[in-house]
C-alpha cells in the first residue's frame, strides 16, 4: 500500500495483487549541503501528508527551481504523482532522482511501486530488489518485493519476503496483508483469516487489513461479521467504493430464501415445512407444490421409500397423462441396434463445480464413433461446453413446448434427465409428453420418478439392489463397475496433519445440506459429543448464513446439552476455499436417513474419514455406496450405535488419520469411483443395452 499517505485500495474484490507500499515523504535519506530550504520542504511533506498532493507538487516544484539537483523535491514530487495516478510523470521524476541518487532505496522502492501501476511486473520487481539490495532492512520494501511475487505466481518466494518483512518489523501490516492474500490465493481461508487478525491487532485502524479480513469472513459463510468490520473500515479512511462493494456482497449473501416453506426446508425443519406444501397443493394442484411435498418425503425420517413411490406414482396416474404417451412405434428413429445413437442430457448444472468433475470427464471420452452427444443446458457455461460435444443447445427459458419440439427434431434416440424430478427448474412438463422414445432417471436422484414417461433407471446396485425393483416405475440397468458415476478431482490435495494434533481434540464435521439433519440426526451427534470430551462438531451449511439460523441450531444443541463453546456454524464457501477448510477436519459424519453424496466426495478426497449408516433405502445408501465403490466399507455402519462407536474409534485413532491425510485420495484415484475412463467404457455399454432392450420391448 501506499505507505506514505492512504491505502488505494486492497485486495477485496479478490483479484489482482495489493498496492504497493510507497515511501513516506521524509528525511529518510540525508539531505545535502546545498539542499533548498528545509522549511518549505517539512511544509510540502505536511500537504503531502495531509492528501494535498497537488499543493505539495507546487512546493517541491519551488524547490526543483531553486535547485535542479535537489533529490528530494524531485523524488517526492514523482511520489505525489504517484497518488495522483500520474504514473508516466511520476516515473521520469523518479528515476530522473535516481540519476541524482543512485543508492537510494526508498526511490528504488516507489519505482517500484510505478512500474506495479503501468503493469511491468518485472521492472517493478528488478526495483524491489535494488531496494532491498541497498538497504537489507527495509520491511517495507520487502513487503512489496513479496507482493510482486505473489503477482508472477512465485509464492514460496514471496512468503518468504512476506516473513522477512515481519521479522525486521514486527506488526508490518504489509506482511501480514501480503500473507493473509496469498493465503487466500491459495483457498486457505483459516489461514488468512487468522493472518489478517493478528496484523489488525498490531494495526487496528488499518482499512487495508479490514477489507480483507471482511472479504475472508464472508467467504466462510460468515458475512453478518464482515458488516463492524466495514463500519470500522470506514472510520479509517477506506475506499468508499470498496466498502459499498462488499457491505453488498456480505449483505446479499445473508438474504434469506424467498419462500417461507423454503427456510423451513433448507433449515432441516422438513415437518414444517411439509405441512405447508401439503396446505400449498389443497389451494393448487401443480407440479412444484407437489414435487416439494416429495422433497419432504425424501428427507423424513417419518416417510419411507415405499411412501414416496406411492406419492409419486399417485400423483403421475392422477396428473401425468399416461393413457396419452406416444407409442413406440410412432418415433421414427431408425431401429438398427449397432447404429451411432443420438444420446441428449439435459440439465442446469452441467458446468457446475460437480459438473465439471463428473460429467466432463465422459464428455471428454466417450467415443464419438458409437455415440452422438447432445446437451440441452438451462445453466451456464456454453462456451466451454461447445468444445465438447457434438452438438450444444442453450434451452434456457424456452418453455416445455419449444423444448419438446427441439428434442424432436433432433430426433434422440436416449434422452437422460440429470435434474431428476424434483431439482427445478426443469422440463418436466415437457418429460412427462415424452419427446424421445427412451428417457432415462440418471445421476441426481436415485429415487423413482413416478411417471411412465422415464423408461429406465441408471444405478448402481449398492444403491438399488434387485430387491428394491418394485418401487420404481422404471427398469433398472445398473452400472457394472458399481458407480453411477465416475469423479476427476484432479491431483491429489497437499497432505495436511490431521488437526487434533495441533488442537489437543478431535472435530466431527458435516458440510452437507441442512435438510437432511434431523432430529434424530442431531441427537446422535450430540451423543456423539458427550462420548469424545471436548471434540467439536463444525457444521457448513446455507441455511447457517444467517445469524437467526446458527442461534436456533445452537439452541437445540444446548437443549441436548452440548454449549456453543463445542460448536463452529458456518454458510457456505467458494467451492475450492471449502474444500481446504477439511485441513479443520479429522472425522466426517453422514446424515441419516438422507444420506450424502458430493459432500461425502469432497471429505474423503481431502484425507477425511467418513462414517455413514448403510440403511435399508437408496437414500439411505449414498454415502455407503461411495465407501463401497472406493474399496474402504470399514466406515460403513450398521446402525446408529455401531455409527457413534466408529466415529468416537476414528477420532482416537490418531496414527490412522494421520495415514489418510497422507495416502486416501492416491488410493482413491485407483479406484472405480474415481476411474473416469473405466466408467466411460461401461456407460456406453450401459446406453446401448438400453437401447437394444427398447428394441426388443417395441417390436
Amino acid at each position: 500500500m501506499l505507505d506514505n499517505a492512504r491505502s488505494r485500495g486492497g485486495f477485496h474484490s479478490g483479484t489482482g495483487a495489493a498496492q504497493e507500499s510507497v515511501s513516506r515523504p521524509c528525511m529518510s535519506d540525508p539531505r545535502s549541503p546545498g539542499d533548498a530550504d528545509r522549511s518549505l520542504l517539512d511544509r510540502a511533506i505536511q500537504l503531502h501528508d495531509e492528501g494535498r498532493f497537488r499543493d505539495a507538487i507546487t512546493l517541491y516544484r519551488q524547490l526543483y527551481e531553486a535547485d535542479p539537483h535537489d533529490f528530494d523535491a524531485v523524488h517526492l514530487m514523482g511520489v505525489a504523482a504517484l497518488n495522483l495516478g500520474e504514473a508516466a510523470l511520476a516515473r521520469r521524476l523518479i528515476e530522473a532522482a535516481l540519476a541524482l541518487r543512485p543508492g537510494s532505496a526508498e526511490a528504488h522502492n516507489n519505482l517500484g511501486s510505478v512500474r506495479m501501476a503501468e503493469g511491468d511486473l518485472e521492472g517493478a520487481l528488478q526495483s524491489y530488489l535494488a531496494a532491498v539490495h541497498h538497504r537489507p532492512s527495509y520491511p517495507e520494501a520487502f513487503g512489496n518485493l513479496g507482493n510482486v511475487l505473489l503477482s508472477l505466481e512465485r509464492e514460496d518466494e514471496a512468503r518468504t519476503c512476506y516473513a522477512e518483512a515481519e521479522r525486521l518489523s514486527p506488526g508490518c501490516f504489509q506482511a501480514a496483508s501480503g500473507l493473509g492474500r496469498l493465503h487466500y490465493r491459495t483457498h486457505d481461508l483459516s489461514a488468512a483469516q487468522d493472518t489478517f487478525t493478528q496484523g489488525l491487532a498490531a494495526n487496528p485502524d488499518n482499512a487495508e487489513l479490514l477489507l480483507n479480513l471482511s472479504l475472508v469472513v464472508t467467504d466462510r459463510g460468515l458475512s453478518d461479521a464482515a458488516l463492524p468490520l466495514l463500519e470500522r473500515a470506514v472510520r479509517t479512511g477506506a475506499s468508499g467504493q470498496a466498502v459499498a462493494e462488499l457491505q453488498r456482497i456480505a449483505l446479499s449473501r445473508m438474504q434469506p430464501d424467498a419462500l417461507e416453506r423454503d427456510r423451513l426446508y433448507h433449515g432441516g425443519l422438513v415437518d414444517d415445512a411439509e405441512a405447508m406444501a401439503r396446505a400449498d397443493l389443497a389451494r393448487a394442484n401443480t407440479v412444484d407444490h407437489h414435487n416439494f411435498l416429495l422433497k419432504c418425503y425424501l428427507a423424513s425420517p417419518r416417510h419411507s421409500a415405499r411412501d414416496y413411490f406411492a406419492e409419486s406414482r399417485a400423483w403421475a396416474a392422477a396428473h401425468a397423462s399416461e393413457d396419452r404417451l406416444p407409442d413406440p412405434a410412432s418415433f421414427p428413429n431408425d431401429r438398427d441396434p449397432g447404429r451411432r445413437l443420438r444420446i441428449g442430457l439435459v440439465g442446469d448444472y452441467i458446468d457446475s463445480m460437480i459438473g465439471r468433475q463428473t460429467l466432463y470427464p465422459f464428455f471428454r471420452q466417450y467415443d464419438r464413433r458409437k455415440i452422438e452427444l447432445y446437451c440441452y443446458n438451462f445453466g451456464g457455461g456454453g462456451s466451454a461446453l461447445r468444445q465438447l460435444l457434438d452438438q450444444y443447445r442453450d434451452v434456457h427459458g424456452i418453455g416445455d413446448a419449444a423444448f419438446f419440439d427441439q428434442v424432436r427434431a433432433d430426433r434422440i434416440d436416449i434422452l437422460l434427465d440429470i435434474n431428476g424430478r424434483l431439482r427445478t427448474p426443469n422440463f418436466f412438463g415437457a418429460m412427462l409428453r415424452q419427446p424421445a422414445p427412451i428417457q432415462v432417471n440418471w445421476f441426481n436422484l436415485t429415487a423413482t420418478v413416478g411417471a411412465k414417461a422415464y423408461n429406465y433407471l441408471i444405478a448402481d446396485d449398492y444403491s438399488v439392489p434387485p430387491e428394491d425393483a418394485g418401487l420404481y416405475v422404471e427398469k433398472i440397468f445398473n452400472m457394472p463397475n458399481g458407480t453411477i458415476s465416475a469423479w476427476d478431482m484432479g491431483d491429489p490435495p497437499a497432505t495436511t496433519a490431521p488437526p487434533v494434533e495441533r488442537n489437543g481434540y478431535p472435530t466431527f464435521s458435516c458440510f452437507g445440506d441442512f435438510f437432511k439433519v434431523n432430529a434424530e440426526v442431531m441427537h446422535a451427534w450430540a451423543r456423539l459429543l458427550h462420548r469424545v470430551r471436548h471434540a467439536k462438531l463444525y457444521l457448513k451449511s446455507a441455511n447457517l448464513r444467517m445469524p437467526a439460523e446458527r442461534e436456533r441450531v445452537a439452541a437445540a444443541f444446548r437443549a441436548l446439552g452440548i454449549g456453543g463453546d463445542r460448536l463452529i456454524l458456518e454458510g457456505p464457501s467458494p467451492y475450492d476455499a471449502m474444500k481446504r477448510l477439511y485441513a479443520q477436519v479429522d472425522v466426517a459424519i453422514d446424515t441419516f436417513p438422507y444420506s450424502s453424496g458430493s459432500t461425502s466426495i469432497n471429505a474423503l478426497w481431502q484425507g477425511v474419514p467418513v462414517v455413514a449408516i448403510g440403511g435399508d433405502e437408496w437414500r439411505s445408501r449414498n454415502t455407503a455406496s461411495i465407501l463401497v465403490g472406493a474399496g474402504i466399507p470399514a466406515y460403513i455402519a450398521r446402525d446408529v450405535d455401531d455409527y457413534i462407536a466408529r466415529a468416537e474409534a476414528l477420532a482416537g485413532d490418531v496414527d490412522h488419520l494421520r495415514r489418510q491425510r497422507a495416502t486416501l485420495a492416491s488410493y482413491l484415484a485407483t479406484t472405480p469411483q474415481w476411474d473416469t475412463a473405466a466408467f466411460a467404457v461401461n456407460f456406453e455399454a450401459r446406453l446401448r443395452a438400453i437401447w437394444r432392450d427398447w428394441l426388443a420391448a417395441a417390436r
